[in-house]
């Protein structure tokens, strides 16, 4: 897993800007100036409050509708647009862009429409969308050519430079990051012309087409001695040592990266020590200078537990991990592993579950080889004695040798029940684990709700985090809770995720007269995944008439409980579209089944689950319907 420094910027064409040309009479000229005005404190307002940015946004709106100027309500939808891109509600932003379209189209005005296509693009390479990433640019391409713009195509080069890049299409990227390149040179660009060569260079680099990267990020050294940007010259020397290394000429990129150490340490940029930190320790493992790659990864951990760098820390126990596996120190490397893994995403944590068993497994060979070796060697040393000793030894022998086969069959035992405990400690990390994008969401609404001094908002929203936070950490002690408590946590899940969308989300929840709630014991949290997979990939955020329906009820033979959830989203079809188009993967099912394999494993009555699409049901339905059984479990 190699990471090389590439700077690749989206460039957000005229986010802060906009030129406006209007008569000039005196009214208008007023009009002009406190039209302009409101714009500009849209913008700035979004250093410190989305909110009130958007909601000074549409008064720009209201002002220029009040004046029936095409060119101004185009230059506000672009704008209000901008500050929900800043914001990261992109759908919003779309919507926006998409009106700005239709009034720069009714002025005649090209340029802007060019930019802003290119600002959706970058909305769709920022959310995987990468068809409709490259759809966007090309239009882009098309307008610029055809006003001739050079600056705007450069600029649209070097972006699809970057959707092929992180499609894996190497050989197109650079394409596209050289026709950038020349296109910057003919426009005498340097600072962009500069940021080219360095994204050629790591593409080359990441070709293992060491020669030509070094040559490339020399080339690019030069040019910045002219410009004397200094942060871009500590990313250069780092891609220098890179390519050194790729070449495994050692002592090179130790060299680079010491230079790259030094000028950050000079810059006091502490957002590059930890990485430079780490590439050092990786180059001393490689040569085999084991206390300096140890010394290293300490100050590499350090460096960015003080500053707070979260995937640089991530990256750091991967790296060291990997080093520890090298040196057969398989114990440290499985725990530096799971420090990897925590501070992970919780989308893609359960996938290296399966690197962490692979060491274990490694571990655990090589701790048995051991043991498997030594008993060899006693057995041929009880082997040479049996031929030497009397019928006595050969009495004790048979008594050691069953006393082996019951140590034996004593681990086995204990295996067994070490396996349940897993089980156990696994269904309990399952039903603890809660996404950190909900998290983050939910706390920068708070902050949201104070800086603009809704304080009673700020304390509801609080409150119910809160609330449901506290029920996940209690219900994750507990094997089963009673339906009363599974209920009340569900609706603290649904109303906290309704107070961060915009569209009204109703919900019901009915539970049949002959069960008792406060009796009925289920498995925690197990309905839960399946309200999250309705609310965000289900499309019911965006959903004015959404809805969710939930149904417990008993069995017809009274020997289990049934769950029905049912919403009117997209449908499970469609969400398994949308989820190859576009690389994302939902855990909640994965989550669940999972949960239901560890507890059919234990039980003797099994859980059984059921997934549908509601228009194979009902073809004037749309959504999912997810049903499960869960055996009859009183208190």
């Amino acid at each position: 897993m190699k990471i090389f420094f590439l700077t690749l910027f989206s460039i957000l064409v005229s986010v802060n800007s906009y030129s406006l040309n209007f008569p000039d009479t005196v009214q208008e000229s007023q009009n002009n100036t406190q039209f302009k005005e409101i714009l500009n404190r849209a913008t700035q307002l979004r250093d410190s409050s989305f909110d009130v940015s958007i909601k000074v946004g549409k008064q720009a709106i209201s002002f220029a509708d009040s004046l029936n100027s095409p060119s101004k309500l185009g230059a506000s939808y672009k704008s209000l647009g901008n500050t929900y891109i800043h914001k990261g509600t992109f759908d919003s932003s779309m919507y926006y862009y998409n009106k700005a379209i239709e009034q720069f189209t009714i002025t005649g005005d090209s340029l802007n429409v060019c930019k802003v296509i290119g600002n959706m693009g970058i909305i769709y390479r920022r959310t995987c969308k990468y068809d409709q990433a490259l759809e966007q640019y090309l239009k882009a391409i098309k307008l610029y050519e055809s006003l001739g713009n050079q600056k705007g195509l450069a600029s649209t080069y070097f972006n699809i430079g970057g959707v092929y890049h992180m499609l894996g299409n190497f050989e197109s990227a650079l394409s596209f990051f050289v026709n950038a390149k020349n296109t910057f040179k003919k426009l005498d660009n340097k600072s962009r012309l500069l940021q080219s060569l360095i994204n050629i260079g790591v593409i080359q680099n990441i070709q293992k087409k060491f020669n030509e990267s070094l040559q490339t990020q020399l080339e690019a050294l030069a040019l910045n001695e002219e410009l004397g940007t200094v942060r871009d010259k500590a990313i250069i020397l780092l891609n220098i040592g890179q390519a050194y290394e790729g070449l495994e000429q050692f002592d090179k990129a130790i060299d680079y990266y010491s230079q790259c150490e030094n000028l950050r340490l000079k810059l006091n940029d502490i957002w590059g020590l930890g990485k430079i930190f780490t590439f050092k320790a990786v180059v001393y493992g490689k040569t085999k200078q084991i206390q300096l790659a140890e010394e290293y990864f300490q100050k590499a951990e350090n460096a960015n537990k003080k500053n707070e760098l979260i995937e640089d820390l991530a990256d750091t126990y991967l790296y060291y991990s990997e080093f520890l596996e090298s040196n057969r120190d398989y114990s440290n490397s499985i725990i530096y592993y799971k420090k990897y893994n925590r501070l992970k995403d919780s989308i893609t944590s359960i996938f290296q579950e399966e690197k962490v068993a692979e060491l274990t497994a490694q571990y655990e060979s090589e701790k048995k080889a051991k043991e498997f070796k030594i008993l060899q060697q006693k057995t041929q040393i009880q082997n040479l004695e049996l031929t030497q000793k009397n019928a006595w030894i050969i009495i004790l022998t048979i008594v050691m040798i069953l006393g082996i086969v019951a140590v034996l069959v004593s681990l086995r035992i204990n295996r067994l029940r070490a396996d349940h405990k897993i089980m156990d400690l696994r269904q309990k990390v399952l039903l603890t684990q809660m996404n950190p994008h909900f998290l983050f969401n939910s706390l920068t609404a708070i902050q949201s709700f104070i800086l603009d001094e809704k304080n009673d908002d700020a304390n509801n929203y609080l409150s119910r985090l809160a609330s449901l936070v506290r029920g996940i950490l209690e219900n994750s002690r507990e094997e089963f809770v009673s339906l009363n408590v599974e209920i009340s946590t569900l609706k603290d899940y649904i109303d906290l995720q309704k107070l961060r969308f915009d569209n009204e989300i109703t919900y019901e929840i009915t539970v049949s007269n002959n069960i008792d709630e406060n009796h009925v014991l289920v498995p925690p949290m197990l309905a839960q995944p399946f309200v999250e997979n309705a609310l965000i990939h289900g499309r019911l955020r965006s959903n004015p008439e959404a809805k969710i329906n939930i149904d417990i009820s008993l069995s017809e033979n009274k020997q289990s409980i049934l769950f029905s959830i049912t919403d009117n989203g997209i449908g499970m079809e469609e969400a398994k579209k949308q989820t190859l188009k576009h690389g994302h993967k939902s855990l909640a099912t994965s989550i669940a089944m999972d949960r239901v394999k560890i507890y059919n494993f234990k039980a003797s009555k099994k859980m059984h689950f059921e997934i549908a699409d509601m228009k194979y049901i009902n073809p004037n339905l749309h959504g999912t319907r997810v049903c499960y059984s869960i055996p009859l479990n009183i208190n």
